[in-house]
């Protein structure tokens, strides 16, 4: 038997909801100087201060799969910014690109990344095809961007979140981690009128289901912020997808956040990088439910 939990918060950093999707017409963007030659001088300028990329909640199996140094599987789910759109080519979609970015951290682990995003989607659709395309594969990681198609067009909160609440329980079920990503830093979800109370109780399902959020809002505000990047370098000229650019940065930074989960004789390591102070925004209690 299921049991709900009133789901409160106190204090909610600055970063939110898993990706837009919308139509799937690709903006095409150049190449970037990473993936042409000048890889290094262009990695640094996607380096985030380590706290902003250092996740607060466990994933049991990664860290176990890292450790037997072996093999690991996992599952991209999400809408278009997982599906790739924005990108010059597929190969240059967050997880294509996370593949890459894992296998030039552990060598010698088999590590395989899915792409099953479907641009236009929310997580009714994602958790409707869960069985096809998250179970079927085995994954040990599931990493989920879903929310903000919902945020932006108003659809039911509270639908929302007991669908992502329900694919967390099946996926821990059935012996898979689960890790939230966070949204884009792109004018059409900024302008978007639910997106504080999406952002909100995401937030509020990682706390009640132990499960960590990929900040990908915060490290492209970083970014922008610190002048590594300018805005339309990250973004499209749709105001909603990424590009080249910031697919090469999010799985870098997001590799990086995986390898963590390795016990510390196991983890590369990463660069410093100067701390940033963390913005904090006190929120209302919602009072709304959540399976557990």
């Amino acid at each position: 038997m299921s049991r709900f939990f009133p789901l409160a918060l106190i204090a909610v950093l600055s970063f939110g909801l898993p990706a837009i999707a919308a139509d799937r017409a690709i903006v095409h963007t150049p190449i970037v100087p990473a993936m042409t030659g000048d890889v290094e001088k262009f990695a640094m300028r996607c380096d985030v201060p380590a706290e902003m990329s250092r996740l607060q909640h466990p994933m049991p199996v990664v860290s176990q799969r890292l450790a037997e140094g072996r093999h690991l599987t996992i599952v991209a789910l999400g809408a278009s910014s997982t599906e790739g759109v924005g990108a010059s080519t597929p190969a240059n979609a967050y997880p294509e690109r996370l593949e890459v970015e894992l296998h030039a951290l552990f060598p010698n682990i088999a590590i395989t990344v899915h792409n099953k995003g479907i641009g236009g989607e929310d997580s009714a659709q994602m958790l409707a095809r869960f069985e096809r395309d998250v179970l079927a594969i085995e994954p040990d990681l599931l990493i989920w961007q879903a929310g903000v198609n919902a945020a932006i067009k108003g659809w039911p909160l509270d639908q929302f979140v007991e669908n992502m609440s329900t694919g967390i329980d099946i996926a821990r079920k059935h012996g898979i981690d689960v890790m939230m990503m966070g949204p884009q830093n792109a004018p059409r979800y900024v302008h978007a009128p639910h997106r504080r109370q999406f952002a909100d109780h995401m937030m509020l399902l990682s706390r009640v289901k132990d499960v960590p959020i990929f900040p990908r809002f915060r490290i492209m505000t970083h970014w922008m912020q610190s002048g590594a990047f300018k805005p339309d370098e990250l973004i499209g000229h749709d105001g909603l997808h990424m590009t080249d650019t910031s697919y090469y940065c999010l799985s870098r930074v997001l590799a990086q956040a995986i390898a963590a989960y390795a016990p510390k004789a196991e983890a590369p390591k990463l660069e410093a990088a100067k701390p940033e102070a963390e913005k904090t925004e006190t929120v209302r209690s919602s009072g709304l439910a959540v399976r557990r």
